[in-house]
């Protein structure tokens, strides 16, 4: 508790006569960049497995709530320990299996008791079955997200084999309207085959956001590695012929397993 004492101390002389003129005239909208950009590197190092790296994006992470806690003290609207007094209460109400009398044996079961509480409890309802997804996430996560909610009350298809075959008549469609060339009617298509593979990532148990981040890895590992064995060969990336690019892309794909 002194570390965390410590940091506020810091955090109210930084926004206070006499201390940063930067951190002194930000507000809840212009951190809003920094809370998402910190939220990524924490994910990055997670990705990464680098221990020392979460650690410190993790405080990086903890001075943006902070900060958001501070100027809103100033506000007078309500401080750190509003913060976090509300989400200890609401952690002890929503696990009433763990502080109470309850049952939930099973994850399943505790996310179900999870949305219950939420809806009965908490009266957080929405005027929609699928409100609630703000629409600042990801992509990806948002669709997945959504298509979630909307199964839950049965809108949902039975098997992985009717979502294939879904994904497969998006497809058809987004090649269908290729040849006609039309930028709207591409980005529907294109969306609509990439909706379609959120549902399949759902069926099979993967997140879509964190198997993009994957990919996007890999991608960024083997291209790093291909420009490395272009210019070890006395070549680059840029003078390569196809051939030689695929040729080069296999061998990293090689060495970057």
């Amino acid at each position: 508790m002194d570390d965390f004492r410590k940091l506020l101390d810091i955090m109210a002389r930084l926004r206070s006569e006499g201390g940063c003129e930067w951190d002194r005239v930000q507000t809840h909208a212009s951190l809003r960049q920094y809370l998402l950009e910190e939220t990524h590197e924490v994910l990055d190092a997670i990705t990464r497995k680098d221990p020392e790296h979460l650690c410190e994006e993790l405080g990086d992470l903890l001075l943006q709530i902070m900060f958001h806690a501070r100027i809103a003290e100033e506000n007078g609207q309500f401080d750190v320990s509003d913060v976090l007094s509300r989400i200890s209460e609401k952690m002890i109400r929503r696990h009433p299996h763990v502080f109470s009398d309850a049952t939930a044996d099973t994850p399943d079961a505790v996310s179900l008791q999870w949305d219950h509480i939420k809806k009965t409890v908490e009266n957080r309802n929405h005027a929609s079955r699928i409100g609630g997804v703000p629409r600042e996430f990801p992509s990806l996560l948002r669709a997945a997200k959504l298509t979630r909610k909307a199964a839950r009350v049965g809108f949902d298809w039975e098997n992985t084999g009717q979502v294939l075959a879904k994904v497969k008549e998006e497809m058809g469609e987004l090649m269908e309207a290729l040849p006609r060339g039309v930028p709207e009617e591409l980005e529907h298509e294109l969306g609509d085959v990439l909706f379609s593979l959120v549902n399949l990532a759902r069926f099979i148990n993967v997140n879509p956001e964190v198997a993009m981040m994957a990919a996007n890895e890999r991608f960024e590992r083997r291209f790093r590695e291909m420009e490395k064995i272009a210019a070890e060969s006395g070549n680059s990336i840029e003078n390569s012929d196809p051939a030689t690019l695929d040729r080069f892309w296999e061998m990293a794909k090689k060495s970057t397993k």
